[in-house]
């Protein structure tokens, strides 16, 4: 298995390239690359916690599980060209923390950036979803509501990776991500369709998934021995 620490020079800085999909063989193969500052508070935090390096290819993003718990609390990295998250609600809390480059927090529509060590909590209820509008990677922490939205997140990211391949990561898949929504309901609420409608869906389409033995959420995605089967890992 190929998962070797590889340093490159970028100026004065060594980077750590890492965090690329893995083929059955466990070699890297085609996919975003995280450049991961071995030196940086983001590898620090890493180097702090037991769990894997996880990733979403084709949201070109990473994370790894900082603590759980009731508020169980994400390290994550978003690539300059990063997917953003859909707008969502929760109904309680969740505090973002910039650790290295700078993060945008957009709640209600209006953007907030906030720098290395700047914090920003959205109340209960408040739509908002984070981006990256920098030409370099962002890394920050999130704590967030419940480890069923991890849950949540690992599956449709393990998804991710299952149903893709050579260098191609589309989403988890329509019917996948219809019935990890519905499982994630009561506490992660989407606002880009009406929550009657997302009802519907649930009540006729996944009800047939789930006869048929489709699954939503699904806690084996929590299991570190299945993200290092398919991430590359920084070996800080």
């Amino acid at each position: 298995m190929s998962q070797t620490r590889t340093h490159e020079r970028n100026g004065e800085a060594a980077t750590v390239r890492t965090g690329r999909p893995l083929d059955g063989d466990g070699e890297p193969v085609a996919g975003p690359v995280l450049n991961l500052d071995p030196e940086g508070r983001a590898a620090a935090l890493f180097r702090r916690s037991s769990a894997p390096l996880v990733s979403d290819p084709a949201g070109r993003s990473w994370a790894t599980l900082l603590e759980r718990g009731e508020r169980p609390e994400l390290l994550q990295w978003l690539a300059p060209d990063a997917a953003r998250p859909p707008a969502h609600v929760h109904p309680t809390a969740e505090t973002f923390t910039a650790v290295e480059g700078e993060l945008t927090v957009v709640v209600e529509g209006e953007p907030t950036r906030l720098a290395s060590g700047e914090t920003a909590t959205v109340e209960p209820g408040r739509e908002h979803t984070f981006r990256n509008d920098t030409d370099g990677v962002v890394a920050f922490r999130a704590e967030v509501p419940s480890m069923l939205m991890v849950e949540g997140l690992y599956t449709a990211w393990g998804a991710t990776h299952e149903r893709g391949g050579d260098g191609e990561y589309g989403s988890p898949g329509a019917l996948r991500a219809l019935l990890v929504g519905a499982d994630m309901h009561d506490e992660t609420t989407m606002t880009a369709a009406p929550v009657g409608l997302q009802r519907a869906l649930w009540a006729t389409v996944g009800r047939v998934a789930r006869l048929l033995g489709r699954d939503g959420v699904e806690k084996r995605y929590l299991e570190g021995s299945f993200w290092r089967r398919h991430v590359e890992q920084p070996g800080l």
